[in-house]
Order: C-alpha cells, then sequence, then structure tokens
C-alpha cells in the first residue's frame, strides 16, 4: 500500500523527469548568468571595526559565489569585523560555521544559521532541532520560508514547490512550534520573505512565547519579499523587531536609498541593523558593501554613533553577544 506521503514523492519525482518551461528551484536561472567576477576594492571604514554581519552568503552553495566561507571570515576578520553569520537559503550552516572557526581565521566569531525552505522540509521543527545540536552549538537564527516562501512564489508567479507559514490568516501549528522552539533554546528568529501580515504574526507570536530576539528580514528591499509600509514597520519595531537595511538598497540611487534613509529616520537607529546580504558573483563582496553602505548614512546626516548601533551594537544584540 503506498501511503500518501510515498505518492507525493513518487509524484515529484515523476515530473523531475520531464522538461519543464519554468525552473522547479529557486536557484536554477542563477546557473548560467554572465556576470564579471568580484574583485575585492579593499574599502576600510572605523564603522567595520567591532562590526558584525548577520547576512552572510558564501560558497559552497547552488549559486555562483564570490568566495567559500573561509576566505568570507578571513577577509571579514582582516577589516576588523567582530562576528559574521553564515547563511544558505537551502542548508543549516551551523555545521560550516564549526569547521571555518576550527580551521579558518581566528579572532573572529563565525555562527550559523538555517531557512526554513523546501530543501530542509519547509517549516520543519526537526531541522531546528538538528541545527540546534550541530557540533559547536553555533547555530543562532532561524529564517521562516525565504526565496521558497508561498508569498514569494506566488508573486514571482513561478510554478514550483512553495512554503507555507499561515492559512486563512493564522499561523500554521508547525510555525507556533518552531517560534517555541527559538524561544526554549535562545535562538533569534527571522520573519523570512513573507507577507507584511505573516510578519507581524510571526512577530506578536514571538513576543508572546517568549522569543527574545527578532529581525525583520530586509522589508524594504523589493515588493517580492516583504513589503512593509512606514506604519507596519512600526508596529514591527513596536513588537520587537529590529528592521534589517541591507547594503544593496543604500547602495541603489533614487526611491530605494531614500526609502531605507527615510526608514532609519522614523523608526530610530535604535530598532534598525544594517547587513551586507552579500555573497553573489558579480557584487561587492561583504566588508566593501558594508562600508558602501556606511558612506551613504553618514552623507545622509547620520551621525557616528548611529552608525554604531547599526552595524555594531544592534547585530551583536540580536546574536546574544555582549556588548563591547
Amino acid at each position: 500500500m503506498t501511503s500518501p506521503l510515498s505518492g507525493l514523492l513518487l509524484g515529484l519525482a515523476a515530473t523531475s523527469v520531464v522538461a519543464q518551461p519554468i525552473a522547479l528551484t529557486h536557484w536554477e536561472p542563477y546557473k548560467d548568468r554572465d556576470v564579471p567576477p568580484s574583485v575585492d576594492q579593499q574599502l576600510t571604514d572605523p564603522v567595520l571595526i567591532g562590526a558584525v554581519d548577520l547576512h552572510a552568503h558564501q560558497a559552497p552553495d547552488s549559486y555562483p559565489r564570490q568566495w567559500d566561507a573561509f576566505e568570507v571570515a578571513e577577509l571579514a576578520r582582516d577589516r576588523g569585523l567582530r562576528a559574521i553569520v553564515l547563511k544558505n537559503h537551502w542548508a543549516e550552516t551551523a555545521g560550516l560555521a564549526y569547521v571555518v572557526r576550527k580551521y579558518g581565521a581566528q579572532g573572529i566569531e563565525v555562527f550559523g544559521s538555517i531557512a526554513l525552505n523546501t530543501t530542509v522540509g519547509g517549516v520543519n521543527p526537526q531541522a531546528v532541532r538538528y541545527m540546534v545540536d550541530v557540533t559547536g552549538g553555533l547555530g543562532r537564527i532561524v529564517w521562516m520560508p525565504t526565496h521558497d516562501s508561498e508569498h514569494e512564489v506566488l508573486f514571482n508567479g513561478d510554478d514550483r514547490p512553495s512554503v507555507r507559514v499561515s492559512e486563512d490568516g493564522v499561523l500554521l501549528p508547525e510555525t507556533l512550534e518552531v517560534i517555541s522552539l527559538i524561544a526554549e533554546h535562545d535562538l533569534t528568529l527571522a520573519t523570512g520573505h513573507v507577507t507584511p501580515d505573516e510578519a507581524l504574526a510571526i512577530l506578536r507570536e514571538g513576543r508572546e512565547r517568549g522569543v527574545e530576539r527578532m529581525i525583520v528580514t530586509h522589508p524594504i528591499l523589493e515588493p517580492q519579499f516583504t513589503w512593509m509600509s512606514i506604519e507596519q514597520l512600526q508596529a514591527a519595531a513596536d513588537l520587537g523587531g529590529f528592521v534589517e537595511i541591507t547594503s544593496r538598497t543604500l547602495r541603489a540611487e533614487g526611491a530605494p536609498r531614500e526609502r531605507a534613509i527615510e526608514t532609519i529616520r522614523t523608526i530610530g537607529a535604535d530598532r534598525c541593523f544594517v547587513s551586507s546580504d552579500s555573497g553573489l558573483t558579480g557584487t561587492p563582496n561583504h566588508t566593501d558593501a558594508l562600508v558602501l553602505a556606511a558612506r551613504v548614512l553618514r552623507e545622509a546626516g547620520f551621525e557616528e554613533s548611529e552608525l554604531d548601533l547599526m552595524f555594531k551594537e544592534n547585530p551583536a544584540r540580536l546574536l546574544g553577544l555582549p556588548a563591547m
């Protein structure tokens, strides 16, 4: 007798051998991107000394990445960063963080994370439990679904598997269980690429269940991700969320940059942080991306004390690191 799960797996296997007009994975279109290699601009800035990058992509990955995790950690260490969090949309990185700490650059703290996409079973409590127990105990951030979120897949009109966090406006039982696990193990909750209403529901539930540290995942980057109004961003901050501002948003001239600056001024630097979210081949590396973002913020009139909050103090707090 075939179980429902077996039937589903057989169905997926059958589908996978048929030529598909649309990619079945988010990363498929990236495999053959024709872009120039990334170049280390060797930018330095006082803001890097003691900085923490909570969103650092690296190789190995299914995307073409600039440098591997050892190289990313070494570069960050050499430019003065205090810590980085390795992020992969498709696999946990706590184990990778352990290996980098043991055999790679010394003098920098390297942490791992997990994004709850299809490759780890979606919003899967067991995947979170595994990350917690990986050697070294270096898993820190749990992202709700990112590129496989139902919201992003539907927004882009993709014909591929997706992950839900809610149904009819109510968070699913597995979403609630994951939030409870985050609280139990003192992890950091990140909202992922969900709808604004879902992000607020996740933050609200996180606060009620005792999650101490919460990230609103780049909510002003692009509409295919979480795209929040200023009012929604303020509500997220009031629930205890820290609003992520990516370097790319600040580097983009025009409306994206203006919106990022408006967000920081309205919400306050004390509830925002800046991440590189770098790693794709052809884009600035992590440290260069942070420096370029800092330069934009200085030009916009932000004080050094505000930059310290967004590049150093707030991200360190979101990892549970002691103040320096």
